[in-house]
């Protein structure tokens, strides 16, 4: 991995990016597990050229700062503690932030936006760490996110509605059986296993984040839409006053966070698709 500063950040927090001292284990971690295959096999390819700015490990950075203060809590809670599992002949390892053994519970620490709502990837990420406990003789029987909201705003607070009143928030995680979670672990290192003997599986859309392109109906010199849709003919025809806006879709992930892009086939072979037409 190869960084620039382009934004000309103090010199002190460059080297603290830098100088990332996470260390993974075993064959591969439950981030990497639920993480699609070809993204993992091209940073390993590319590993020493692909090039990342520094401010786009800041909130990585930040997150660290979290789980560091964990260190100190209350010494009831096993923190910050890497478990392993054997699954067909592969090590997977996962850190755990926090294991209650008292209340048989599973903590994980997130700094995020208020915004952000990947619940998806927490409910399998947790569930895997609940499989780690289980075989490692650890009884786990509930899973809790604990948010901490780095862009939270008391302004935006007080108008109410959905916005979280306080910058933080615990949020209930549903437990799948172990039985479950097993067939999905299983089902995710074979994948990754294929993808290592060159059968690599496609980026599925949701991995990419897509978005559809959607149109806007807009009232001239307006901001803001008076009505979107899927497609044109939904619109109609515009009155007097109003036009029709294209709001292009796309893959968000792989145009704006993924290190990997400039050499994924996927993407590119899309983009190549796109000037021709």
């Amino acid at each position: 991995m190869n960084f620039t500063n382009l934004h000309g950040l103090p010199q002190a927090l460059v080297d603290a990016v830098m100088n990332d001292s996470y260390v993974g284990g075993g064959d591969i971690s439950v981030t990497r597990l639920i993480d699609t295959p070809q993204r993992r096999v091209l940073e390993r390819k590319h590993k020493n050229v692909i090039v990342e700015d520094v401010i786009e490990r800041m909130f990585s950075m930040w997150g660290q700062v979290a789980h560091g203060i964990l260190e100190r809590s209350d010494k009831e809670a096993i923190v910050e503690e890497r478990l392993y599992m054997e699954v067909n002949g592969w090590k997977l390892s996962g850190q755990l932030d926090r294991l209650l053994t008292a209340n048989e519970s599973i903590e994980d620490w997130k700094t995020l936006s208020v915004f952000k709502k990947d619940s998806d990837t927490w409910e399998k990420q947790l569930n895997i760490y609940r499989l780690l406990a289980h075989k490692n003789g650890y009884k786990v029987n509930q899973l809790k996110v604990n948010a901490i909201y780095r862009d939270w705003r008391r302004f935006e607070a007080k108008r109410g509605g959905d916005y979280p009143p306080i910058p933080f928030a615990v949020i209930d995680i549903p437990v799948w059986t172990l039985e479950e979670t097993e067939e999905y672990v299983a089902t995710r290192v074979a994948m990754h296993q294929a993808a290592d003997r060159g059968e690599v599986t496609l980026c599925t859309d949701e991995e990419r984040w897509a978005t559809p392109t959607t149109y806007a109906l807009m009232k001239e010199g307006g901001k803001r839409a008076t009505k979107v849709a899927p497609t044109k003919e939904e619109l109609g025809d515009p009155a007097k006053g109003f036009f029709i806006e294209e709001r292009l879709g796309g893959y968000r992930r792989c145009e704006e966070f993924c290190s990997v892009a400039p050499f994924c086939k996927q993407f590119n072979g899309e983009r190549t698709l796109e000037k021709q037409e």
